[in-house]
């Protein structure tokens, strides 16, 4: 299904532009045989359906091309994040069983430690010049092209591994189908067309940013790329490309709303989609009053349902009328999903009940790659069990207050670190906040904030206190807090790195 989804574009939207990369640009005509091509390469140094490939790699049109010929040519595709460790990279490859890696030169290192890990036993794919590679991808694309495989919607499409913050990476079994139906949702869900135009920011391993593309693809849209994403860079782009589309994660979405042009740049775009972590009610009311004209649609969703799992469209993201009070939900279930909120023991609570989010539907994956008893432990009676805590109200729109291991228990109550990062999150002094659990002689755990403040601005702990006492009570608010201005640690899809910030502050 995938495959033929992009063999359709090619030849349905040949002449609409596919990728474009600074004055590079090339139509979706050149852009499908170009995959085709790649695919045939694929095959001819030995690649056959079911095969794991792996890619390192920045995110670029070389990047995208490789993805898609992998598909293309039935095998499955391994996304390797860039901001893993030597040893993160290795357990991956290694686990996943792959047998070629794709990469370029801004990951040299990390392709050069995966060859030594694996004595060299991988077949390499240089993407760009100066990377590792026995084959070079140029040579590859000059093979003759093959046809796209016609997979079953039960094959094997992809394996996403999971950020691994508590523990290794597992690797999300993703099937033709999931990714085929995960797909025509977004189309569905961004208003995709052929008139689209896509700026990249989170990058192509993580489903966050593949998801946008695979739209795009389907639907024969456009999507611009940036070597490097900084908030005038991103900025300028959307102004000299006429980006029509975007997608941010929060952490990201708040440097963007500080660049210089930024009302004027956000003004011109049709969509922009949001999601990946929660975004302060605060945050989103900022882009409203700056951006009235935008339609916004928040994304909730994981690697584990293929990504999109609830979606709140632009009708639904209003200061006042009947749904001004969905702003701080994650919205209804994508088409063809269901989901419910459930104890401890899988039944279903009441609404406006906090309970675990429970997903069922296509998109859900087929299980933990070589692990059973996690898989069995995620999916049980036909439902992913989300690990997310979430409340749904009468109108089934769900509300994510955080993940189960977030919460914190401090003095025999339950604190979810959403709501308060929210009321922080309202200070004007405040950029940007996270709330964690660090040990506690009298409390068991305490509340600790940590505070990221504007340029130039000033916050004591007594006004952090009196603030959020006036919206929270007492035993949510922080017992501690740090300020800074140094940035808060990200993973590669800008999560804030809890872990990292609790072990620093428990020591």
């Amino acid at each position: 299904m995938f495959a033929q989804g992009l063999a359709r574009t090619a030849q349905a939207y040949g002449d609409c532009t596919a990728t474009i990369d600074g004055d590079k640009v090339q139509n979706w005509r050149d852009f499908g045989d170009k995959i085709s091509r790649i695919a045939g390469g694929l095959r001819s140094i030995g690649c056959q359906p079911g095969d794991r490939v792996a890619i390192l790699a920045a995110t670029t049109p070389e990047h995208l091309a490789t993805m898609y010929a992998v598909v293309w040519a039935g095998c499955v595709l391994v996304p390797l994040n860039t901001r893993l460790s030597p040893d993160e990279l290795n357990h991956i490859v290694s686990q996943s069983e792959s047998n070629v890696l794709a990469s370029d030169i801004r990951n040299l290192a990390g392709a050069e430690s995966v060859m030594e890990a694996t004595a060299n036993s991988l077949k390499s794919i240089a993407m760009d010049d100066g990377a590792l590679g026995e084959e070079s991808l140029d040579e590859l694309a000059k093979s003759d092209g093959i046809d796209a495989w016609a997979a079953d919607m039960s094959d094997l499409f992809a394996l996403y591994y999971t950020g691994g913050t508590t523990g290794l990476p597992k690797g999300v079994m993703v099937s033709v189908g999931a990714a085929g139906v995960q797909a025509l949702n977004m189309v569905f869900d961004l208003a995709v067309s052929e008139k689209s135009n896509y700026l990249h920011a989170p990058p192509l391993f993580h489903l966050a940013g593949a998801s946008a593309a695979n739209a795009c693809a389907f639907a024969g849209g456009a999507q611009t790329f940036l070597p490097d994403i900084t908030p005038d860079a991103y900025i300028k782009t959307v102004m000299d490309k006429k980006v029509t589309m975007i997608a941010l994660v929060p952490t990201m979405l708040v440097d963007m709303l500080e660049a210089p042009n930024a009302a004027e740049a956000f003004q011109s775009l049709e969509m922009f989609a949001y999601g990946t972590a929660p975004i302060p009610e605060a945050l989103l009311r900022k882009v409203l009053d700056r951006c009235p004209d935008i339609k916004l649609v928040q994304i909730y969703g994981q690697s584990e349902v293929t990504g999109p799992a609830t979606v709140l469209r632009p009708e639904h993201h209003v200061l006042s009328g009947p749904f001004a009070d969905k702003l701080d939900s994650a919205g209804i279930p994508i088409m063809g999903h269901e989901v419910r909120i459930a104890d401890e023991d899988g039944n279903t609570v009441a609404n406006g009940t906090t309970g675990e989010v429970l997903i069922r539907g296509p998109g859900v994956m087929t299980g933990y790659w070589q692990q059973p008893e996690l898989t069995a432990k995620a999916l049980k009676d036909g439902w992913l069990h989300t690990g997310d805590a979430g409340i749904m109200d009468d109108d089934g729109f769900i509300k994510i207050v955080d993940r189960l291991k977030d919460m914190i228990i401090t003095g025999g109550e339950n604190v979810f670190c959403v709501e308060v990062e929210s009321v922080i999150a309202e200070h004007p002094a405040v950029s940007i906040c996270t709330v964690i659990g660090l040990p506690d002689e009298k409390w068991g755990e305490r509340v600790h904030a940590v505070v990221v403040l504007e340029e130039g601005a000033e916050l004591d702990f007594e006004t952090l206190d009196e603030h959020c006492r006036k919206s929270i009570a007492g035993y949510k608010c922080p017992k501690t807090a740090d300020f800074t201005t140094d940035p808060l640690p990200l993973s590669g899809v800008g999560k804030i790195r809890k872990d990292i910030l609790r072990a620093k502050y428990s020591n």
